[in-house]
């Protein structure tokens, strides 16, 4: 177990005790009967005490010496729930302005900044001398240099340092200074820092390493100064001790009075109780195991749990009016319905008629609690999601989707019809979840590894989102993430962006899988684009239960942007929302689009809602019909579904049940709750109904400051065929634009919409043609990208021919979907010449560089026309924002189109001499591959001419070149060969093994980050795809990794069990030398027992004993495997894994990417067996081998 976990295991019950008497406050007289009774009658009044610490870090991810405040900070952060201080985390210095200090207590600093402004230094000043509270710790003394202020104010300025273990002692004297009295000493390693410029006024000295001032505070104006030199890494942040340290330091810095009020909130605080239990799964081996807090009321459940200031929570329903809310949403009267499921996770009936149920609850009196709650319908079994649709309510319920309806008016539904079927049952947390009616009137949705119905061609899709028609039919995938999903969310301009689980919190899905897939078979989909900085989590508590990915987003639950205007502006439009139920705490980032880009970048600001309650289970959050944001508190203990606790993974031996989560007696199906985070200083809410609505209120309604309400009137306008609507809906076009402070004119964009779901956006007639092309102009970029993009959904001649105008739009997401109505439309010489003139401006990022392939590609015989027309000259790099030459369309097409004549390139090459360099160095690669594939060296004449285009070229085409043509006659006269060490370092790819490692530190990675897939001991999961890799060769273990890492494996869009793979390696871009780690864990694994597994394949032996005659020539004849070849052990490895792999390597999977030659062979070799059973019968008889030599 860790050292640092044994620490906090003793710390659990002391910390908030010893802080108290340290300070040397009076006893607070309260009962703990009157504690409970104003804990109950007065929510509001228990946050008052709450301190607002202003944590400002920075963006530093990797490497060694950048103090990364983005892993410490939620170290830090553990320990502040108890203690009633609610950290704000921001890795920037914006705050530092009046206005962003106005509602904070205490900031504190821990980064690396050199430059202050004048503004920010005079706010920062003010704000002390105010009476503000300041803690800059560790290299904020290295900061602002250049300010002697800042340095006055700090105490001292970093001058340099060197490192050890050691321990600071307190200065003589300052034993009862009330932040050292009862301050228990520790020891670390850490930066030994000495300091300059000390400024001893109003400065007292608390600590010292040997001589040398350690940790002081000061006082400035009405404000204090708290100062420590420790904290390099996680070696100080993961101590209790210095936690402890900087806790005392908080409480002295804000004063008195506040001090007080949030002692005096502290005391007030209930108590958990605990019990022994032996099924709580202890993947983080802490000692002593942890024990079963017993439920809170709901009363006490809140008083345990901070919000931001401004914020409150409230109560909108709970047990006993419902039990286990899993998902909800509103109807057109902002109605509450509930899903309600308590056979999750384990008890799915057969016939999908169980135990569970919908709620229908309703504030009557407006005072916003629900006044009860009726059942709307029951006799469900594991439903995930619920949207409202026609009247009624689609609810994914695996294997069915369901639409239910009340057509009798008696409030319960007496309707139940199957709109489609056939979705994955093996695992209940990886099934549909997220309903949603999407802006392009079409139903969206998310769904994890248990997958989608497979289509025509027996394909399914998982791990992603997707879409389907209103009745269920045609389920369209849209984005590929990583791994399980459960979250969806649209922003207010239609940008679709998603959750996943496990490590990937926040997915943006700039290109559409469904414009990419089977378009162009040298373009396939790949992963949708991760936008989160990084995936750590900030519980409020040390007390979490997790499986893996410790410390990180592992049962990501949920995606939610703030789409309304009741919020401070700061979240309109770009807070997003998610829940870590494992660790008690409601995340938030804030989701910002990247200049010249049509990417997002969401950036992890912490949790706008944590517990020390380790019950509260935030499972889904929405923005509800007031504004406000509505959270479905699974209220359980036990949250984990997967894997399975065994003995050695987690401390007991448990059964798999039904829905592949683990069967624990503690899972609580009694409670449940439904809170609303409400904006204290929000306009009162006048509710709406909208059930009765007539077309004019409807399309008033798309004006809403509310997403909830405008998409809600859409969907009516578009369901009910409101044919009347269009001329109001084109006179919003047609009209003065009304756009808000975002740049955003929602009406226009949801009239878009409405009419394309009308049939009346596109160029039919005069009426129709002027608002397209007023929306196509209109001043905002958000209309005018949701303009081409319902163009291009229309998908007629015209339609896309008008989308495809707009490739010269200012705003990249237009055109990138211009970009996408030409990889649609009927191809023309205008335009491949157009594509080629606008090469270097339209490629802006991967994902517009990846449409602009699919544009040339689908007008390729014009294309390459115009590239081999000299007279077109166009200035910039080709290959910028493209992943590799291959990708390029100039490859491409150069590899496509001299593919005819490729006996002979002599007469080509010798054209090519006039052509700008720009293109030529792309489509000289394809020569050299189209050589490769003939299976014959170029002659002296092909060679000569080839020589002449290389003289043409520049450095960096010449290097790409000769890394891709080793043992051919060429000069690269323009290479230097320092410059080109450097290129094939960065470009190639050779997998290195690593000698010297530790098998300690890799059980410690393994538990971390692996066994959540395969298993505490290594055995595999073959529900989740996961091999058994105990006693897997460290040889190959490593390579493979590196792989993974690389990015060799693990992308490619036929294998989504690769992807979550190469996800689960996320952590390594954290570490300078991930080759270190990687060794770790592959000694660990390589020195565990193998495990036995039994046969699942069923083939024919002697078959596969002929078709593996090739293989034994590398693997060997029993199958042990060969170091020196490159091939690995296979009578050991399980023979579902072994099939899998083949089969990836059959379809391209796996040994397509140009770096990993031993995969390329290995697909080769795939593709010479005949058919399915082939592969079996490999399987099969590898299975009979003993491997051994």
């Amino acid at each position: 177990m860790n050292k640092f976990e044994r620490q906090w295991a003793a710390w659990r019950s002391r910390l908030g005790t010893v802080i108290l008497s340290a300070l040397l406050l009076p006893t607070i007289g309260c009962s703990s009967d009157d504690r409970d009774a104003s804990v109950a009658s007065n929510t509001e009044a228990s946050q008052d005490g709450v301190i607002n610490l202003l944590f400002i870090g920075h963006g530093h991810r990797e490497g060694d010496g950048i103090h990364m405040s983005y892993r410490n900070a939620p170290l830090f952060n553990q320990s502040l729930g108890r203690e009633k201080i609610f950290m704000e985390y921001v890795e920037d210095l914006d705050r530092l302005s009046e206005e962003g200090l106005a509602d904070v207590d205490a900031v504190m600093l821990y980064a690396n900044y050199n430059e202050l402004s004048p503004e920010r230094e005079e706010a920062l000043l003010s704000f002390v001398e105010e009476g503000g509270a300041f803690l800059p710790v560790h290299s904020a003394s290295a900061c602002f240099g250049h300010s002697d202020a800042f340095v006055d104010l700090v105490g001292g300025r970093f001058k340099s340092h060197g490192a050890g273990e050691f321990t600071a002692t307190i200065v003589p004297g300052q034993e009862n200074h009330p932040i050292m009295k009862g301050f228990q000493t520790f020891e670390t390693w850490d930066e030994t820092y000495v300091h300059a410029d000390h400024n001893e006024e109003n400065r007292t000295v608390l600590m010292q390493r040997e001589e040398e001032p350690w940790t002081w505070t000061r006082e400035q104006g009405e404000g204090r100064v708290f100062y420590t030199a420790y904290g390099h890494d996680e070696r100080t942040w993961g101590q209790p001790e210095f936690h402890d340290l900087l806790i005392r330091g908080i409480l002295w810095a804000v004063g008195e009075e506040k001090r007080e009020a949030n002692r005096a909130l502290v005391e007030t605080l209930p108590e958990a109780s605990y019990e022994e239990a032996g099924t709580i799964p202890n993947y983080r081996r802490i000692e002593p195991a942890p024990k079963f807090q017993k439920a809170f009321s709901v009363e006490d459940s809140m008083a345990l749990t901070m919000v931001p200031e401004g914020f409150e929570l409230q109560l909108f329903v709970s047990e006993p009016d419902i039990v286990n809310p899993i998902a909800f949403t509103w109807d057109e009267q902002g109605r509450l319905f509930v899903l309600e499921s308590v056979d999750y996770p384990n008890n799915q009936a057969e016939d999908g008629r169980g135990n569970d149920r919908i709620s229908m609850c309703v504030d009557t009196d407006g005072d916003g609690r629900a006044n009860g709650c009726e059942v709307f319908a029951d006799e469900l079994s594991v439903p995930t999601s619920i949207t409202p649709l026609n009247g009624g309510f689609v609810v994914s319920q695996a294997p069915d989707f369901l639409f239910l309806k009340d057509t009798d008016g008696d409030g319960k539904a007496d309707v139940r019809e199957v709109l489609n079927t056939g979705w994955g049952t093996r695992d209940t947390h990886a099934g549909p979840s997220n309903l949603k009616y999407g802006h392009d009137n079409r139903l969206w949705g998310a769904v994890g590894y248990s997958e989608a119905p497979e289509d025509e061609n027996g394909e399914s899709f998982q791990n992603g989102v997707y879409r389907m028609n209103l009745d269920g039919t045609d389920i369209e995938p849209i984005g590929q993430f990583n791994n399980n999903t459960w979250g969806l969310s649209f922003s207010e301009d239609f940008e679709v962006f998603g959750s996943t689980a496990n490590n990937a919190p926040v997915f943006h899905v700039p290109l559409w899988r469904s414009y990419v897939y089977g378009k162009d078979e040298d373009v396939v989909p790949g992963l949708a684009a991760q936008a989160y900085d990084f995936p750590n989590i900030f519980p409020s508590t040390y007390n979490f239960l997790q499986v893996d990915f410790h410390g990180r987003y592992t049962a990501g639950s949920g995606l939610s942007l703030y789409t309304a205007r009741t919020f401070p502006e700061k979240f309109w439009n770009r807070g997003a929302f998610m829940g870590e139920p494992t660790a008690h705490l409601l995340g938030q980032f804030f989701i910002d689009a990247q200049p010249d880009s049509v990417g997002y970048k969401a950036k992890n600001r912490g949790s706008i809602l944590s517990s020390t309650d380790e019950w509260l289970s935030p499972v889904q959050m929405d923005v509800g019909p007031d504004g406000h944001l509505w959270v479905a508190d699974w209220y359980n203990f036990i949250i984990q579904h997967n894997p399975i606790p065994s003995k050695e993974s987690a401390g007991f031996d448990a059964e798999e049940g039904k829905g592949n989560a683990h069967v624990n007696p503690l899972r609580d199906r009694e409670r449940g709750r439904i809170y609303r985070l409400v904006a204290k200083d929000a306009p009162e809410y006048e509710p709406l109904d909208l059930s009765d609505a007539d077309t004019e209120t409807l399309v008033d309604t798309l004006s809403n400051d509310n997403m909830f309400w405008r998409m809600t009137a859409q969907r009516l306008l578009v369901t009910e065929q409101r044919t009347d609507a269009i001329p109001a809906l084109r006179a919003i076009l047609t009209g003065n634009p009304d756009r808000d402070s975002l740049g955003l004119d929602v009406a226009s964009i949801h009239a878009i919409w409405t009419l394309h779901g009308l049939g009346a956006f596109t160029v039919t007639d005069e009426a129709s043609d002027t608002a397209v092309r007023n929306a196509l102009h209109h001043p905002s970029g958000a209309t005018r990208k949701n303009a081409v993009q319902a163009l291009v959904e229309s998908a007629t001649p015209a339609d896309l021919a008008l989308a495809s105008e707009s490739l010269d739009d200012e705003e990249p997401r237009a055109r990138l979907w211009a970009m996408l109505a030409l990889s649609e439309r009927a191809p023309s010489d205008q335009a491949g010449e157009q594509l080629l003139r606008l090469r270097t401006e339209l490629p802006v990022d991967e994902w517009s560089a990846q449409a602009f392939s699919l544009a040339a590609l689908n007008n390729d015989t014009y294309y390459w026309q115009a590239l081999n027309d000299s007279d077109i000259t166009v200035q910039g790099r080709f290959l910028e924002n493209f992943e590799s030459p291959e990708r390029t369309p100039e490859y491409l097409l150069a590899k496509r189109f001299l593919a005819e004549e490729a006996d002979d390139l002599t007469d080509t090459l010798k054209g090519w001499t006039t052509l700008p360099a720009g293109r030529l160095g792309l489509m000289s690669l394809a020569v050299l591959d189209l050589w490769r594939e003939r299976g014959a060296e170029p002659s002296d004449a092909e060679l000569a001419a080839f020589q002449t285009v290389v003289d043409e070229l520049d450095s960096e085409s010449q290097m790409a070149l000769k890394l891709r043509s080793p043992g051919l006659d060429l000069n690269f006269e323009q290479v230097e060969e320092e410059a080109y060490a450097e290129y094939h370092k960065k470009h190639g790819f050779e997998p290195s093994f690593r000698q010297w490692s530790s098998a300690s530190k890799g059980e410690t990675l393994y538990q971390q980050h692996c066994a959540g897939c395969h298993g505490g001991d290594a055995g595999g999961d073959r529900a989740q795809a996961a091999p058994p890799i105990a006693g897997i060769e460290n040889w190959y273990a490593q390579a493979q990794l590196q792989k993974f890492h690389a990015g060799v494996r693990g992308t490619h869009f036929r294998d989504p069990n690769g992807m979550s793979m190469r996800a689960a390696l996320e952590f390594l871009k954290s570490e300078s030398e991930p080759i270190r780690p990687i060794a770790d864990l592959s000694r660990y694994l390589s020195e565990l027992e193998r495990r036995e597994t039994v046969a699942t394949v069923e083939g024919n032996a002697s078959a596969g004993e002929q078709h593996y005659a090739v293989c034994a020539s590398c693997h060997g004849v029993q199958g042990q495997g060969n170091r020196e070849l490159g091939a690995p052990a296979l009578a050991v490895q399980a023979d579902w894994y072994l099939l899998n792999q083949l089969q990836n390597y059959r379809s391209g999977a796996r040994g397509s990417d140009p770096r990993d030659p031993l995969g390329q062979q290995m697909a080769t070799f795939a593709n010479t067996l005949p058919d399915e059973q082939a592969l079996k019968d490999v399987v099969t008889y590898i299975r009979t081998l003993d491997g051994e030599e």
